[in-house]
């Protein structure tokens, strides 16, 4: 038996480590087989009462040399053609089989912290180029305090990055690691099935930043047009470029910082005012919310509304062109949203 054992994980019957473990399986198996009904075979002339159940249960027992003592074989058949048998090979093959299980599981763990996995997330964000964890935690936050994303799974994609950090890791957020504009790596990390993807500019000091994200912004768009898609521009001279290439919204960090500072030594405290109402961390935000109205109704009316349900309407988006402070007679068309200040985010606005 110890031959043919020897032979059966040898190197020259089992190329793999996936068909040792199925053989040691069913080996196993077959040693649980013959041990319980071995043990039932002799003992149960003198034990009447003893079924199925307990000759698995001792053979499990024996096997994992635990040695509890409510069941043992008395007969000397049952001892040494039985017992001692399922004690040589049994802790073996069920050690080997633990093993392997336990190390099935690290391996998994550390591939998918390294981001060699394909995630198995569905209506996610995807988060492109890592630069900082405090960037990314601060984005998760953001997404977690909002009662539409809370329930969003959170994918992160960098060719550079060897493993993701603990701190992200805590949070739920999943890594995939490749180039952003691989499709096999948008794929791994479920793009198809995504919702939103943001293009972050890993070096905000580099100008040529810009040209691998509007590669990625344009194999995104191939993968998957539904997906809503932002990305963060450098070079403002670029920013047509990425809307013919199919983002649908692009954010220009420097020149949004120019205008705030601007703003600032004109009027100080508009930055303060300008992190509170984008921030969901405290106090009221800004929301856009869908306008449900009425042939003739008018901002006035809209105003009325939001007042009612204690949001302070401030403008509209009319065709995706923001228009602050309307007229009060302004009439709201179909298609109009409203660009509101509330403590949490709002259904639509019946009018």
């Amino acid at each position: 038996m110890i031959i043919t054992l020897f032979r059966l994980f040898s190197g020259k019957l089992s190329t793999t480590m996936r068909m040792n473990r199925v053989k040691a399986m069913l080996f196993f198996l077959c040693l649980l087989w013959y041990s319980a009904s071995g043990f039932l075979y002799f003992e149960l002339e003198f034990k009447p009462d003893l079924g199925w159940g307990d000759a698995i249960w001792w053979a499990l027992v024996t096997m994992a040399t635990v040695g509890y003592g409510d069941l043992f074989p008395t007969t000397f058949f049952g001892r040494y053609l039985v017992g001692v048998p399922s004690i040589i090979f049994g802790i073996g093959f069920l050690g080997y089989i633990i093993t392997s299980v336990a190390t099935k599981l690290v391996e998994t763990r550390s591939r998918r912290l390294q981001g060699m996995s394909s995630v198995s997330l569905s209506n996610h964000i995807i988060i492109f180029n890592y630069s900082h964890v405090d960037e990314v935690l601060a984005l998760v936050s953001q997404f977690q305090s909002d009662r539409t994303m809370r329930d969003k799974g959170v994918c992160l994609v960098d060719e550079q990055l060897e493993e993701i950090p603990p701190r992200l890791a805590e949070v739920g957020v999943q890594f995939v690691k490749g180039s952003p504009t691989d499709e096999d790596t948008l794929r791994n990390a479920g793009l198809d099935r995504a919702t939103h993807a943001i293009v972050l500019s890993r070096d905000r000091l580099d100008r040529h930043a810009d040209d691998q994200n509007l590669v990625t912004v344009m194999v995104i768009e191939k993968i998957n047009p539904r997906v809503f898609t932002i990305v963060e521009v450098i070079d403002t001279k670029k920013k047509h470029q990425f809307a013919l290439a199919g983002a649908n919204d692009i954010i220009c960090i420097g020149e949004l910082s120019v205008n705030l500072i601007a703003r600032e030594i004109m009027d100080p405290g508009v930055n303060s005012v300008f992190l509170e109402l984008s921030t969901n961390a405290r106090g009221s935000e800004m929301y856009i919310v869908g306008i449900d109205a009425g042939a003739g109704s008018t901002f006035r009316d809209l105003q009325l509304r939001g007042i009612e349900k204690s949001v302070s309407v401030i403008g509209l988006l009319k065709e995706e062109v923001p228009m602050l402070n309307c007229e009060p007679g302004t009439v709201l068309r179909l298609g109009d949203r409203a660009i509101v200040i509330s403590a949490d985010r709002v259904g639509d606005l019946v009018v």
